[in-house]
């Protein structure tokens, strides 16, 4: 049936319920943008910050770890894991043995088969992960 073969009520009825598909379509493209916002990482202040000549050691203090995957290619994989990866690191600095704990938080390739990975220390009264 064409709207010119409707009447003004089916037309009307038509309407309203067109508008209430939007309205509760707008309401779910906003519940996802709320979503992703709380998801998109916030920008923090960064703390000051120097440079370092020392070697380090770390150890990674986990065990089996389960994780989920993300996608896969062939050239490699993606996934993702739903808890932090504690480490155990030792490194001398101007003279004195420093040991921390401290989560991974960031991997990034720089080229020539080197990355770089940033940690976030622990507190010394954090409790050892249960994996």
């Amino acid at each position: 049936m064409t709207n010119a073969d409707k009447t003004k009520e089916a037309l009307a009825a038509e309407l309203a319920e067109v508008r209430a598909e939007a309205d509760a379509l707008r309401d779910k493209a906003a519940a996802l943008e709320s979503r992703l916002a709380e998801r998109v990482c916030k920008p923090n202040p960064r703390q000051s910050r120097r440079e370092i000549q020392a070697d380090i050691e770390f150890i990674a203090d986990f065990d089996l770890v389960r994780a989920g995957g993300i996608d896969l290619s062939e050239g490699g994989i993606c996934f993702e894991v739903d808890r932090h990866l504690p480490f155990e690191m030792r490194f001398e600095l101007e003279g004195r043995r420093h040991e921390k704990r401290a989560n991974l938080v960031w991997v990034r390739r720089i080229g020539d088969g080197r990355c770089r990975l940033g940690f976030r220390f622990l507190p010394p009264d954090e409790p050892d992960p249960v994996f």
